[in-house]
């Protein structure tokens, strides 16, 4: 047994009642008895018992016929017991079975669901009503809009979905391929697979779309249970805009009712999305394949290309061998390197083909033959003549220092010691004039 049940058969434990002119007033039970009066004995009996109690008649006739004509009373003594005696001869279930958790899956998103809890911006709000104000669209070209201009994801959820245009645009984002969610009344349910079947829709249509029916809470009395309906109205695009409002997707209801719609973006879009997922689990499929008796068509896989085994590793997990070269491993990915383990992408061909198709050097383009004797090529050379000194102008002042460096305290004379050695033996007036440059390698110039 629950743990709130046990709770309640002890003493002490029941909470004080609640008077009706309190906020928090929700349940009663003077009520409760006075709705399985109504339903056992009718409307007499019910106001009669009311009278009795000096309680006020809070059902309006509407409410009423709505209550009595809706009522679903529990199964009898005799159906439980042949229900009961096949599972008992099955031995699928026992005579006590208290799961602490669903013993049903929760259906998934399989189509795919835009990513939540990143933050979406500030709140934006925008107000339509119908009949539409000064300057302002109409309530059903601002719900056709979001429909055709979504790209990730539509979420309805809606008591009374049948109109035609709504539909097509809704079929239409299926081709496209936006996940399309509908989560309709289950009263409403009969009427959106009427309009459906006058749209003959095929499995194109149907391939990104998922339906479901849901409940309202309704109440459980001791002889059966009150259902209830489901009149939230909103429709979730691409998980940043939500469309919220009184109007039903019906054609009366666009052009006959009175109605306002909300349509708001940022953060306050993360209320719907998680309230979308729990209505979305707690529903009833509904399989339009099977309804229309339609072959859901078959999704294809997408091959994927044929990729190299990576070789073991060598002496460092960062790197790996390929023949005689070792390549990190980060870079063993990049296309480049396929041309080390001659995997080439393109149409490959033999290497004699290769080479056949190669045109001959050109014989003019050939460079010279190196000659036998370098010494006597070094002696033919005829020697560059010196270019002519240009004088140094009266402004400027030549001053000559020795090539000689200091390096950490020390004196390097190798600069000088090669300069002596040069001007011992000039070989030439090139050498010479050289000779001359290297004597005059640090000149300051003052004005």
């Amino acid at each position: 047994m629950a743990e709130s049940q046990l709770l309640c058969l002890e003493d002490g434990l029941m909470p004080p009642a609640v008077p009706e002119s309190r906020p928090q007033f929700y349940y009663s039970e003077q009520q409760r008895a006075a709705l399985e009066r109504l339903i056992t004995d009718g409307d007499g009996a019910f106001k009669n018992l009311l009278k009795d109690e000096n309680g006020q008649d809070f059902l309006s006739a509407r409410e009423i016929k709505t209550i009595t004509g809706t009522f679903v009373k529990y199964p009898s003594e005799e159906d439980d017991g042949a229900n009961r005696g096949s599972r008992n001869d099955s031995g699928s279930l026992r005579s006590t079975y208290w799961p602490q958790m669903s013993d049903t899956e929760v259906p998934p998103l399989d189509i795919g669901w835009p990513s939540s809890g990143l933050f979406k911006g500030v709140t934006r709000v925008s107000v339509f009503t119908h009949p539409p104000k000064e300057n302002s669209p109409h309530i059903k070209e601002v719900t056709r809009k979001l429909i055709q201009e979504s790209c990730k994801v539509v979420a309805i959820v809606m008591d009374l979905l049948t109109d035609l245009q709504i539909l097509r645009d809704l079929f239409e984002a299926s081709k496209r391929g936006v996940p399309v969610y509908i989560v309709l009344d289950d009263q409403g349910a009969p009427l959106f697979l009427d309009m459906c079947s006058r749209l003959k829709v095929g499995d194109r249509e149907l391939k990104n779309v998922r339906t479901r029916t849901v409940k309202g809470v309704g109440l459980n009395l001791s002889v059966g249970k009150i259902p209830g309906n489901v009149h939230s109205k909103y429709m979730l695009i691409d998980g940043d805009k939500v469309m919220f409002g009184t109007y039903s997707f019906s054609w009366s209801s666009s052009r006959m009712d009175r109605n306002m719609i909300t349509v708001m973006s940022g953060q306050v879009v993360d209320f719907y999305d998680n309230d979308f997922r729990q209505l979305y689990a707690i529903s009833d499929k509904l399989d339009l394949f099977k309804v229309f008796h339609i072959s859901k068509p078959q999704t294809g896989t997408v091959s994927r290309a044929a990729v190299p085994k990576r070789p073991e590793a060598a002496t460092s997990r960062f790197q790996v061998n390929l023949g005689d070269v070792k390549v990190p491993a980060h870079k063993y990915h990049n296309p480049k390197y396929l041309l080390a383990l001659g995997q080439i992408p393109g149409r490959t061909e033999p290497l004699q083909d290769f080479l056949n198709k190669m045109e001959p050097p050109d014989p003019e383009l050939e460079p010279e033959p190196e000659p036998e004797n370098p010494a006597e090529e070094l002696e033919n050379l005829t020697p560059v003549p010196s270019p002519p000194e240009k004088k140094q102008s009266k402004k400027f002042k030549t001053l000559t220092f020795s090539t000689k460096r200091w390096k950490k305290g020390k004196k390097d004379k190798t600069s000088d010691t090669v300069i002596e050695e040069s001007a011992a033996n000039p070989s030439d007036d090139a050498g010479k004039w050289c000779i001359k440059r290297l004597k005059k390698k640090r000149v300051l110039y003052s004005g």
